[in-house]
């Protein structure tokens, strides 16, 4: 699998507030990652590492660049623009498949900052970056509990659409012109 491509200069959204950054190895970041492992809400989405401690969520982000190089993931911390050392949440994507272009999103947003519309800038915006030249892809996919109304709402107000259900999930897409390379 080949390297993802990285947002370079750092995707924005003026309107929200917001930039999607990547990880840092700072005590802020593995911090503010262990502190979403442990959210109730972060835990519902999916398997969290075994060692969810603030040291287990630094070697996790160690080892981004190396999840980017090999084609694995790309996550990106969701940080405010007036101090972008923050971290309110992550958006990320993994599970790309280049010779039919598409990937999956996941996203999640921490418990201070729930309900102001963040999670739906941010994955509009990564979804957008994905979808054009520099992502070079042509869907973008997120799963979710069909129970889970305010994925959902995330999801539509992203520009998603409802395909269906597999595998006990609801799946959403949204699409766009760009041809995988």
């Amino acid at each position: 699998m080949t390297a993802w491509p990285e947002p370079d200069p750092p995707l924005a959204d003026p309107a929200a507030g917001i930039v999607l950054r990547p990880w840092r190895p700072t005590a802020g970041d593995a911090a503010a990652l262990a502190a979403a492992w442990a959210d109730p809400g972060v835990a519902a989405m999916g398997p969290t590492p075994a060692d969810s401690t603030p040291a287990g969520a630094a070697r996790w982000i160690a080892g981004a660049r190396g999840r980017v190089a090999s084609g694995v993931a790309l996550d990106l911390v969701v940080a405010p623009a007036a101090d972008p050392d923050a971290v309110w949440g992550e958006v990320g994507l993994r599970n790309r498949d280049t010779a039919v272009g598409r990937a999956e999103i996941g996203w999640w947003i921490a418990p201070a900052q729930r309900g102001r519309g963040l999670a739906a800038a941010a994955v509009a915006l990564a979804a957008g970056w994905a979808l054009g030249p520099d992502g070079g892809l042509r869907q973008v996919w997120a799963r979710m509990d069909p129970a889970n109304a305010a994925s959902a709402a995330v999801a539509r107000r992203a520009g998603f659409r409802r395909l269906g259900a597999a595998g006990g999930a609801d799946v959403w897409a949204r699409t766009g012109a760009t041809m995988a390379g």
